[in-house]
């Protein structure tokens, strides 16, 4: 009686296993779209922005790219420690080069411009300064508080360049920080679907936040210019290259 009920007991868990075996789900491979720039096909002017977060960067087949926006700083001490090799990398295939700041809500906004303008001193740029306004990975401070530290940090800018500074935004930060009071500014916004780029009239759209660009890095935000062609040429000559001198 016992063999049989030992026999029987490892024909059960034979069966279990084959079963399990059998019926398991497929191993699932993260797929990416074929063509990383499908979503913004409309627009023929291309671009990236790039931090420390983006990894490795091969810079031999950037021809395909019209502009880049490098991260800078964040706050009033942090510096991105891939900044300067991107931005000698881009100057050198002449592709337009812009620098960002991250807005840190709970950081005085002038001494933040003053941070970034430092580390961007003797620098050559052809874009405008960009501020990052975003929710996520900001404290919760009060709206107003956010707002005037943002005047503050502009006004400290309008020191030593001539032109406003882009703002780049989600939906969110677009409706609390960005509707009402800084509507004259450049408008670059993030979003992976179509109908936020039509209704806030941005000038750049971020579209995809997770690109596999192959030849040149594995983890790409992408961007485009919301014009023609012609149109990117005549912003460029309204925004001629300028250099940062805190002197």
């Amino acid at each position: 009686m016992t063999k049989t009920v030992l026999f029987l007991f490892f024909l059960f868990v034979g069966l279990l296993g084959t079963l399990v075996f059998y019926f398991r789900p497929a191993t699932q491979k993260h797929v990416k779209p074929g063509d990383p720039w499908a979503l913004a096909k409309s627009y023929d002017v291309r671009g990236l922005d790039l931090s420390h977060w983006n990894g490795r960067v091969l810079y031999d087949h950037l021809d395909s790219l019209d502009f880049v926006f490098l991260k800078v700083t964040e706050g009033n001490d942090r510096v991105d420690d891939t900044f300067g090799q991107h931005y000698h990398a881009f100057r050198s295939k002449e592709i337009p080069v812009g620098a960002y700041h991250f807005f840190r809500f709970e950081v005085d906004g002038r001494e933040q411009a003053q941070h970034f303008l430092r580390q961007l001193d003797g620098k050559r740029l052809q874009l405008p300064l960009v501020i990052d306004v975003e929710q996520h990975g900001n404290r919760s401070v009060p709206q107003e508080k956010v707002k005037n530290r943002l005047r503050a940090f502009m006004k400290e800018l309008q020191k030593y360049v001539d032109h406003q500074p882009i703002i780049y935004t989600n939906g969110d930060g677009y409706r609390d920080f960005i509707a009402s009071d800084f509507e004259q500014h450049t408008l670059w916004l993030s979003s992976t679907n179509t109908w936020r780029p039509a209704m806030m009239d941005c000038t750049f759209w971020q579209f995809n936040i997770d690109a596999d660009l192959m030849a040149i890095t594995h983890r790409a935000d992408l961007n485009v210019f919301r014009g023609s062609r012609a149109e990117w040429e005549g912003y460029l000559a309204e925004h001629k290259p300028y250099q940062i001198s805190m002197n």
